[in-house]
C-alpha cells in the first residue's frame, strides 16, 4: 500500500514539473517578445508567433508588415509587462498579462496599456502566439 502511495506521488509530482516547466517556456516566449519590441529586433519578434497566426483581419504576413512599420517609424519602443498568468491545456495555452506601451517619434511619446489575452500553440517544442495580437 505504501510503494503505491508513494509512486502515485512521484508521478503527481513528475507531472506538477512538467507542467511548471512548460509554464516557464511560455514566460520564455513572452520575455523574447518583450525583448524584440525594445530591441526593435523583427526576427527575433516573429520567433514568437506562429506561421499559422489568424486573429481578425491578422494572419502572420500582416503581423509581420505591422511591427516591422512600427520598427521602422518609430525613434524609441518600450514595452513592458507584468502580472503574467498561463493555463495550459495540452499542447495549447492561454495568457493573460498587463502590459504597457511606448513609443516615441521626433519626440512626441504615447503611452497604451492594458490587458493582453495571448493565445498560443506548442509548435515542434516551442510555445507560438497564435491569436491576440
Amino acid at each position: 500500500m505504501k510503494k503505491a502511495l508513494v509512486s502515485a506521488l512521484l508521478t503527481l509530482l513528475l507531472l506538477l514539473a512538467c507542467q511548471t516547466s512548460e509554464e516557464e517556456k511560455i514566460y520564455q516566449t513572452l520575455r523574447q517578445r518583450e525583448e524584440a519590441f525594445q530591441k526593435k529586433d523583427l526576427s527575433l519578434y516573429l520567433s514568437c508567433i506562429s506561421s499559422g497566426y489568424q486573429d481578425k483581419d491578422e494572419d502572420f504576413d500582416r503581423i509581420k508588415d505591422r511591427i516591422e512599420g512600427y520598427f521602422k517609424n518609430f525613434d524609441r519602443i518600450e514595452y513592458r509587462s507584468w502580472d503574467r498568468s498561463v493555463e495550459i491545456t495540452g499542447e495549447s495555452a492561454g495568457a493573460v498579462q498587463q502590459f504597457q506601451l511606448e513609443v516615441e517619434r521626433g519626440g512626441v511619446k504615447k503611452r497604451y496599456s492594458g490587458k493582453e489575452f495571448l493565445f498560443l500553440k506548442k509548435e515542434r517544442g516551442k510555445w507560438k502566439i497564435m491569436k491576440g495580437l
